[in-house]
């Protein structure tokens, strides 16, 4: 339904690769979670904000003892964007936290299939 209001979260993900023998950490954000909310655009803005105060990923949450937490700055970007860093002892990820309205949707047409490449050589040169 085009015109709804939803809260988008997005996550910091890390992983470690090797280049050349030299380690790197390479960082990319993706979409965790999108949830429509009831109600117009204060709503959903009000539901961000509670979503980013109590939200704790995987990454850093299977570390913590029962009943801890990490600390927790959140940054109200100028696009109205919450950006979110935790910290816990020499942990540290961050997640943004998004108001959008949904302005189109658009069902998955899936085609003809391709046909399937010939075995053996001929696969290789024509």
């Amino acid at each position: 339904m085009t015109g709804s209001w939803y809260v988008v979260l997005e996550e910091e993900t890390e992983r470690y690769v090797s280049i050349d023998g030299e380690g790197h950490d390479l960082y990319r954000w993706h979409l965790a979670r999108t949830t429509e909310v009831e109600g117009d655009r204060s709503a959903a803005e009000a539901a961000a904000r509670e979503l980013a105060e109590s939200h704790l990923p995987a990454q850093i949450a299977r570390f913590l003892n029962p009943g801890g937490r990490p600390a927790r700055q959140i940054y109200r970007m100028p696009d109205g964007t919450l950006l979110v860093r935790l910290t816990r002892a020499y942990d540290e990820t961050r997640f943004r936290v998004s108001v959008g309205e949904l302005v189109s949707s658009q069902e998955e047409i899936e085609g003809r299939r391709r046909p399937e490449s010939p075995r053996g050589l001929r696969r290789f040169f024509g």
